[in-house]
């Protein structure tokens, strides 16, 4: 289900990061291991593979390490380190179960979730009480979207470890995906009594009931969220959008003001949700201040690239990308938006040579490929807007035999898998 940038989850992370990264200390595989596993119970998969990457430095032959690493790259789409990952796995021992538990994540993340299933059953018969393959199983069914089996797979990781607060939350989430909303907040009520940190239940319940359409229930769910823990802006955040779409505009401005009066100081906090929420001057606003605060930061300017964009303001955004792109100049998807931006702006020789870095970093950049066509084109050359088409398909087709390759498990034929 899909979500919106988590505030306290963000400032957990930054101190956890400063704990590992404390200077002259050098930290056991076994404690980076179970740093990293807490932050994977509580969905914090990008702090969860920083320790696990550094952990495998310590540890390169654990492979419990190496395919927690693969799951957390899977489940925020590095398919490079899953595949770095899941490669040196294989070099270390192909038929440990954990390897196959890699290569289960690595069936998953391109879509064989039948191969994907059966490895991680086999890997279970080999580790049986082993909870985190148990909750990869699961995660597989959250993907497939088979709620059934993933109700069983998260209440077989209970019965191994009754406290693990992520099995509690993605059971919730099963039992919200199959209708069963009751059980859901039952389960999210658990996980916090567990885990305090956690998100609210009814704030996630309110999630649960607004992906679903169930405007009036989600209100419900975010009204007792906010009244709950009034220091935490996401269900203000929603409530109003919810209020909105029923009509409620005058509690719908009472909610706005709370969130200025409350969080109008903290930009951090604020600018996600008002990207997610379309509120486009509040987040210019909140990104400007961060990027004066971090002008070194490439993301913040593609950010507000971004907003500048959808505001019709292309000046500007092209200044922004430009910046970004000075930040961090071999980043093809920054090329890319600066690409098509010049190319809206009418600077066609300016986005032939964006788009044509970013094909020289990533030669499957399709978006790059299309602009560089129609750029070509707009300035009469048409062999040379030809020649990127086909050169585009070549690629295209290319990624497409790579993909149906890793799908298949052609490229693992020699070892077994």
């Amino acid at each position: 289900m899909e979500s919106v940038p988590s505030p306290r989850r963000h400032r957990d992370r930054q101190s956890t990061r400063r704990a590992a990264a404390e200077p002259g200390r050098v930290h056991s595989a076994s404690h980076l291991l179970r740093q990293a596993r807490a932050a994977f119970y509580r969905e914090d998969e990008d702090e969860a593979l920083e320790l696990l990457l550094e952990a495998m430095h310590v540890a390169p032959t654990n492979l419990h390490i190496h395919y927690l690493a693969a799951l957390c790259a899977d489940l925020i789409s590095q398919e490079d380190t899953l595949e770095d990952v899941c490669a040196h796995a294989l070099q270390v021992d192909a038929r440990h179960p954990y390897t196959i538990a890699c290569e289960a994540v690595r069936y998953l993340f391109f879509d064989n979730y039948s191969r994907a299933e059966d490895l991680f059953n086999r890997a279970l018969r080999s580790l049986p009480g082993e909870i985190d393959i148990q909750l990869g199983l699961g995660i597989l069914h959250e993907y497939s979207g088979e709620d059934e089996k993933g109700v069983a797979a998260f209440l077989r990781a209970l019965e191994i470890d009754p406290n693990n607060v992520r099995a509690r939350v993605s059971l919730g989430i099963a039992y919200a995906m199959s209708g069963e909303y009751q059980n859901a907040l039952e389960e999210y009520v658990r996980a916090k009594a567990i885990d305090p940190s956690l998100e609210n239940p009814h704030e996630r319940l309110g999630r649960d009931y607004y992906m679903d359409g169930l405007i009036e229930e989600a209100t419900r769910e975010f009204g007792l969220a906010q009244t709950e823990e009034p220091e935490e802006p996401a269900s203000y955040f929603y409530l109003m959008d919810c209020l909105n779409r029923l009509g409620r505009t005058d509690e719908a401005l009472d909610c706005y003001e709370a969130i200025r009066r409350r969080f109008g100081n903290e930009p951090e906090v604020t600018s996600g949700f008002y990207e997610y929420f379309h509120m486009r001057r509040e987040a210019r606003a909140a990104l400007e201040t961060l990027a004066g605060r971090d002008p070194q930061d490439p993301e913040l300017r593609v950010r507000l690239a971004r907003l500048h964009r959808d505001a019709g303001e292309l000046d500007q955004a092209i200044a922004a990308a430009e910046a970004a792109s000075r930040l961090d100049p071999e980043n093809h998807e920054t090329l890319e938006l600066l690409g098509s931006l010049y190319f809206e702006h009418g600077d066609y020789n300016k986005a032939i040579e964006s788009c044509r870095r970013a094909t020289r970093l990533y030669p499957y950049a399709q978006t790059a490929y299309v602009t560089l066509a129609d750029s070509y084109l707009f300035l009469g050359r048409n062999e040379e807007a030809q020649a990127a088409v086909d050169e585009m398909e070549r690629n295209r087709q290319e990624a497409w035999r790579r993909y149906q390759d890793k799908f298949s498990g052609q490229d693992r034929a020699d070892a077994g898998f």
